[in-house]
């Protein structure tokens, strides 16, 4: 998916990975992270995601990142909230209670912009062809290099059935993407009902496997 196939998914109304409820997969496995000293969280791919709201009732700042204006100004008007808007580096950076997203290119942050130390993932390394995932991670990494954990939700199916997105992304290449900067610890697996997009193309359930990942000990650096 290029650029301009995102923003034309966003105009068309092709939002099928977009949930109208906070997800029960992050309320559920959110606690197992280690939060004591976390005061921001970074949700990279965010759309108008109402997990961001969630989070901030946890007590967090959160730091969305999202391509499509669309989508950003659609969560802010759905939340009933007049954000302050300005120029940041290159990004058109919205702010209001403590949820700030920086519309833009995920890939064009510059390093060391984000000063986040734990990260939620449910829709952006699944949103990516396999060709762009390494250099998500790396770019995750670059910057925002004081993560310590996150939270990944990924999702596995039949990829012959349909090419994605969401992409079917296994547990072996998780593991080769985030180690061994991270621990990579699976905490559950279990089925999960298709997006839009894949029910339309015949693929009616998933399997969704959700990660925990925690900054090893001696991490050689950035990947």
């Amino acid at each position: 998916m290029s650029n301009p196939d995102w923003i034309n998914r966003w105009k068309q109304g092709r939002i099928g990975f977009h949930r109208s409820e906070f997800n029960p997969t992050l309320l559920k496995y959110w606690p197992q992270l280690k939060l004591s000293e976390a005061r921001s969280v970074l949700v990279p791919l965010c759309g108008k995601s109402l997990d961001m709201v969630w989070l901030r009732q946890q007590g967090l700042e959160v730091i969305g990142t999202e391509l499509v204006k669309t989508a950003v100004e659609s969560f802010y008007q759905e939340q009933s909230l007049q954000p302050a808007v300005k120029e940041v580096q290159g990004y058109r950076h919205w702010q209001a209670d403590d949820i700030h997203i920086l519309e833009g290119d995920f890939f064009a942050l510059p390093e060391g912009s984000i000063q986040s130390t734990v990260f939620y993932d449910r829709a952006a390394l699944v949103a990516l062809p396999r060709e762009m995932r390494q250099q998500y991670v790396k770019h995750l990494a670059n910057a925002a290099p004081h993560i310590q954990e996150g939270l990944l939700i990924t999702v596995e199916y039949d990829q012959d059935l349909v090419s994605g997105p969401p992409f079917s992304v296994e547990e072996q290449e998780v593991r080769a993407l985030y180690s061994p900067r991270f621990e990579v610890i699976k905490l559950d697996t279990h089925s999960a009902p298709a997006s839009t997009n894949l029910r339309e193309k015949g693929v009616n359930e998933l399997i969704e496997v959700v990660y925990k990942l925690a900054l090893s000990s001696q991490p050689p650096g950035l990947f």
